[in-house]
């Protein structure tokens, strides 16, 4: 009985214990996440991407201390210094600045940036050098220049805490980064030297503008190099890779003591064995050299007999026979370069510890230039695994939204595996709080459930996810991520399958809150089906109480209709078909367990497989039917919409085919348009020679300022007809004047700009050409002035030169008429004659060749247009109509480049000024062809043929 007792008692002690142990057993969350979703797999990938020991560092380090990185969240200062600045971002705006410079590095690895990289390092290294001035080098705006060099600045400064001295190899790694350093430095500057550029090229049109270079330089900003520092390591080391006896004078002097010594001591062994009575002394039947070293003694091969005649012994051959013996003659000066030697290693060691200490002064500096450069490998790492992933930097915000098309498995795709199955997610849209995932074991609930969290993780880290190519993609901020996938259950621990889930679901509940990810698989499995329920249903509607977002897998029916009964519920299901799973996800879909299914596919008996079948209720039984049988009919209709899917494409491509045929088609237009524009442009410019002819004659004849101004006009009407002809385009005008108004007819030329006639006088006849309410008015001249005072419908206006202009006759002549072209005066239709009439009443020899005087009109043909281009494509379109100029003979060809801040002007200017092949001479254009925005070019004459 007491036996019985002992046992009784010792079976509840145990009990007790286990109970006990189960309350206090503790889960880092955190990391439990980060393993059930395979996550480390992930970030090892990262990490095989960087290409220093830092950025590799960075990855790892990042997630192996999961509190820090969660204690973060509530630290906003995390990324505002650099040194510190984890791989995994604390909020939605720290995801926004990875994101944003993961994009830009995408475009420099894509070579979608034109730019330059000037190294001033060179320049700096060549002063410190006393070296004459080279041009500096250049190279293609790219990804940042940090290949070369692990970063490893662990063993270096493990050597420094130690309190030891740094040597060669140290050092040189060291004034590696530095150098690196400095190139990437160069390579920020080029970047905010494309955002100037950028700016100025598209200061008129805005549509044109690229996304400024704004995060990569944030992670540069901290790159602080000393100039001391840098020029004393640059310039420490010879080409040897020895400290420099030009940099540190004294090691210079002991070397040169050094080999003075060993010369000197060499002649006298030479000597010694050239004498004739030494020559009987020696030992020859040894063989080998006559001279070798001894504990750093010159000695020579002496028979044993003469040994000490000659020397001091130092030591002996096997047979004693021979004694290797340093002579007498060189003992002293060996002394001498044993102890220059000393003093040379003396002298090296103190300047070895001078750089220590001098690397020790600024090692704050290095190691935040090593963490910069360390961080731009870490954005190049995530470019480079993105795309092994076709991954897409998808849209971020803190709304609990996650929408993916096509999503994909991260780990199966780094596997390499093919033919991996995409699913299109959605969590978080339209009061969908919940996610249950159903569906028959093996059939791929899991996988997406793990995909879900490895999104979020992944977007913490700023990695692009996998997404269907061309579709938006959203991934929102969670924090923080919660995962139970798998079991916890341990012997060692006396946890069973069903007490590791509740103690899971008790860390869950404990760390959930609003913004949290919850992913739970097999929700209220392990124990009583009814009781599994109840507490799943409540730990859920729990968690959507306080916002999260929540992901299961189930089995339970009555799970799967908790969508149809609580809106914040969606459920999926995993698709199955023809017996077998195809692991995509349907969403709005009920699926099945198809336990039998499954079983019948792994070759259970089919005896086992019948009796199962047999065993069902009635109800199971036909619920099983009616849903194999609504997948059956869901099965049509995806193949009937995919069916049309694919005749919409095909449409979709037959219209691109089409449009493509137009295209070319216009294009052959195009060209025969341009052939005839060609064949129009010599005709064109003598109208622009006889115009121009026209006007001089005018101004040196005393005609009136009204027909003066009249031939201003024409001129203008002549080179827009001209250009209309050569472009083949109607109806420009008529266009213009519906666009503008009767007003706008003509164009009005400000006195101020028509040279020779910039007066006025009293009672002369003006329009306004100011823009307001007299725009386009006719007034007559009161008073002449500082300022005009015209009387315009009886109301005096004070106006200046710039703003009125003579009453040209076109004016009357668009008022009187309803006629689409504009009446021109007698000597511009003269002119249009030209091109049809062979007996010209002008004399063909007034007009000189545009080569004679190398003076002509601005017209589109002659006018690039450089207006929203950056330098380097201005200079091309330059070179372009420099070249078709050449080819029709003309001598003359204006740039457009506009005012705005002036620096495209000045680079145009500047490289006409240097150009030699091209231009004679440049200057300003007149007033009346656009003034300072327009340079005008003179060209060389070009031998073409």
């Amino acid at each position: 009985q007491v036996s019985n007792d002992d046992t009784i008692a010792n079976n509840n002690n145990k009990l007790q214990a286990t109970r006990q142990n189960e309350e206090d057993q503790q889960l880092d969350m955190n990391q439990r996440t980060l393993e059930t979703l395979d996550y480390p797999l992930v970030l090892r990938a990262l990490a095989k991407e960087c290409s220093t020991v830092k950025g590799q560092e960075i990855v790892l380090n990042s997630h192996a201390q999961s509190d820090k990185v969660q204690a973060a969240s509530s630290n906003k200062d995390v990324d505002d210094d650099i040194a510190t600045m984890p791989l995994t971002a604390s909020s939605v705006t720290g995801v926004h600045h990875r994101y944003g410079a993961v994009q830009e590095m995408q475009r420099l690895m894509e070579g979608r940036v034109s730019g330059w990289v000037t190294s001033s390092r060179q320049q700096q290294q060549q002063q410190g050098n006393n070296k004459g001035k080279k041009k500096a080098q250049r190279k293609p705006l790219g990804a940042p220049p940090i290949d070369g060099d692990s970063f490893d600045l662990g063993p270096i400064f493990d050597i420094i805490d130690e309190g030891k001295v740094l040597e060669g190899p140290e050092i040189l790694d060291i004034t590696l980064m530095l150098e690196i350093a400095y190139d990437v430095l160069d390579w920020s500057r080029a970047l905010k030297e494309f955002n100037e550029d950028e700016e100025e090229s598209t200061s008129s049109n805005n549509d044109l503008q690229q996304d400024p270079f704004v995060e990569l330089p944030r992670l540069t900003q901290s790159i602080t190099i000393d100039d001391e520092l840098f020029h004393l390591l640059t310039n420490a080391f010879d080409d040897e890779g020895k400290l420099s006896g030009t940099t540190f004078p004294g090691i210079g002097r002991l070397r040169a003591k050094v080999r003075t010594y060993k010369r000197d001591i060499i002649s006298s062994i030479e000597s010694i064995l050239s004498l004739p009575s030494m020559k009987s002394k020696l030992a020859v039947e040894s063989g080998g050299s006559l001279t070798m070293e001894i504990n750093g003694r010159l000695v020579i091969p002496v028979q044993q007999s003469y040994s000490n005649s000659v020397g001091i012994v130092h030591d002996a051959s096997r047979s004693g026979k021979t004694a290797y013996v340093e002579p007498s003659e060189i003992v002293g000066p060996t002394n001498e370069l044993r102890q220059a030697e000393a003093e040379l290693r003396a002298e090296e060691a103190r300047v070895w510890r001078q750089l220590t200490e001098m690397i020790v002064q600024h090692r704050e500096d290095i190691e935040r230039n090593v963490a910069s450069v360390g961080q731009l490998d870490v954005t190049m790492a995530r470019v480079k695994l993105g795309k092994r992933l076709e991954g897409v930097v998808p849209t971020v915000a803190e709304d609990g939204v996650v929408s993916v098309k096509e999503a994909r498995h991260p780990i199966l795709l780094l596997r390499g595996l093919e033919g991996v199955v995409g699913s299109d997610v959605d969590i978080g849209q339209d009061g969908n709080m919940g996610l249950i995932l159903t569906g028959p074991n093996s059939g791929g609930k899991t996988i997406v459930l793990k995909l879900l969290g490895l999104y979020a993780l992944m977007v913490r880290d700023a990695i692009p996810v996998p997404s269907k190519s061309h579709e938006p993609a959203r991934v929102d901020f969670f924090s923080p991520i919660l995962a139970d996938i798998g079991d916890i259950q341990s012997a060692e621990s006396d946890l069973s399958t069903f007490s590791g889930h509740m103690l899971v679901c008790r860390e869950v509940m404990a760390n959930a809150d609003k913004n949290a990810l919850v992913l739970m698989d097999e929700l209220g499995s392990g124990t009583d089906p009814n009781q599994g329920v109840a507490i799943a249903q409540a730990i859920l509607e729990a968690l959507l109480d306080r916002n999260c977002r929540v992901a299961i897998t189930t089995h339970y029916l009555e799970l799967k209709q908790l969508a149809s009964t609580d809106d914040r519920f969606a459920v999926a299901g995993m698709q199955f078909k023809n017996g077998k799973p195809t692991y995509k996800l349907l969403p709005g879909v009920i699926g099945e367990s198809f336990a039998l299914a499954v079983a019948e596919r792994l070759k259970l008996p089919p005896a086992v497989i019948e009796r199962a079948y047999a065993l069902l209720d009635t109800e199971t039984r036909q619920m099983g039917e009616l849903i194999r049988d609504l997948e059956d009919q869901k099965l049509l209709v995806e193949e009937k919409a995919d069916e049309l899917r694919k005749r919409e494409y095909e449409m979709r491509e037959l219209k691109a085919d089409m449009k493509k045929q137009q295209e070319r088609l216009e294009a052959k237009q195009l060209n025969a348009r341009r052939e005839e524009a060609k064949k129009f442009a010599s005709k064109l410019e003598e109208k622009e020679k006889l115009l121009e002819d026209i006007l001089q004659k005018l101004k040196g004849s005393g005609a009136s300022k009204k027909v003066i101004a009249d031939s201003w006009s024409d001129i203008r009407i002549v080179k827009r007809e001209a250009l209309s002809d050569a472009e083949n385009i109607p109806g420009v005008m008529s266009r213009l004047k519906q666009q503008q108004g009767q007003a706008a007819d003509v164009e009005l030329i400000p006195i101020s700009e028509m040279s020779g006639i910039n007066k006025v006088n009293v009672d002369d006849k003006v329009v306004v050409c100011k823009k307001g309410a007299f725009y386009g008015k006719e007034g007559v001249v009161k008073q002449v002035g500082k300022k005009i005072q015209v009387g315009v419908e009886g109301v005096p206006v004070r106006l200046t030169l710039k703003e009125i202009a003579f009453p040209p006759s076109s004016v009357y002549a668009a008022k009187a008429s309803t006629s689409n072209n504009p009446k021109m005066s007698k000597m511009a239709q003269r002119a249009l004659e030209l091109d049809t009439s062979a007996d010209s009443p002008v004399e063909m020899s007034s007009i000189s060749s545009p080569r004679d005087k190398g003076s002509t009109m601005k017209t589109k043909s002659n006018t690039v247009d450089c207006i929203a281009k950056n330098f380097e494509e201005s200079k091309r379109l330059c070179l372009y109509a420099f070249s078709n100029a050449a080819m029709s003979n003309r001598s003359v060809v204006f740039i457009l480049h506009g005012h705005g801040t002036g620096v495209l002007k000045k680079k145009i200017r500047e490289w006409l000024r240097s150009d030699r092949q091209w231009v004679k001479s440049f200057r300003p254009a007149d007033q009346e062809d656009g003034g300072d925005a327009f340079t005008r070019v003179e060209l060389k004459k070009q031998d073409v043929f």
